[in-house]
């Protein structure tokens, strides 16, 4: 069986299509890899006894979301959990928000990220309402 030995030029050609393949390779696998998000943490903000949830508590939800370039230049912060429990509160006139969870995460695309901080908790009513509380507006 006789083989043929490449020419340099022939190799150098075939190397450069290898690279070429491989770096279209990468790019593709980034760009599907940029479109996620990461989760950093979820922490309960419960203290230590609490009494149970009124008949006519509901669970409520506020988040707020931040902006920065490629992960590290930080353009706006999402509000701190204070804030949103805050903001919360008088979003559902809550007489008492308890059993607080607060989500951290990162929605990335491309060359911005989104920071999130949401914070999940039981809303009672205030005292004297048994309606429940008010749904959002």
């Amino acid at each position: 069986m006789h083989t043929q030995r490449l020419s340099r030029s022939q190799r150098v050609a075939s190397f450069g299509a290898l690279t070429v393949k491989l770096a279209v390779g990468l790019l593709a696998t980034l760009l599907l890899l940029s479109g996620c998000t990461l989760h950093h943490s979820k922490q309960a903000l419960v203290g230590g006894e609490e009494p149970p949830p009124a008949p006519n508590a509901t669970f409520i939800q506020e988040e707020d979301s931040g902006v920065s370039l490629l992960g590290f230049v930080e353009i706006a912060e999402p509000d701190h959990y204070a804030v949103l429990l805050e903001r919360a509160r008088r979003r559902y006139k809550c007489g008492r928000i308890h059993h607080v969870q607060l989500d951290f995460f990162t929605d990335h695309w491309l060359l911005i990220a989104f920071p999130i901080s949401r914070i999940t908790a039981i809303c009672d009513p205030p005292q004297g309402n048994t309606q429940g509380a008010s749904a959002k507006r």
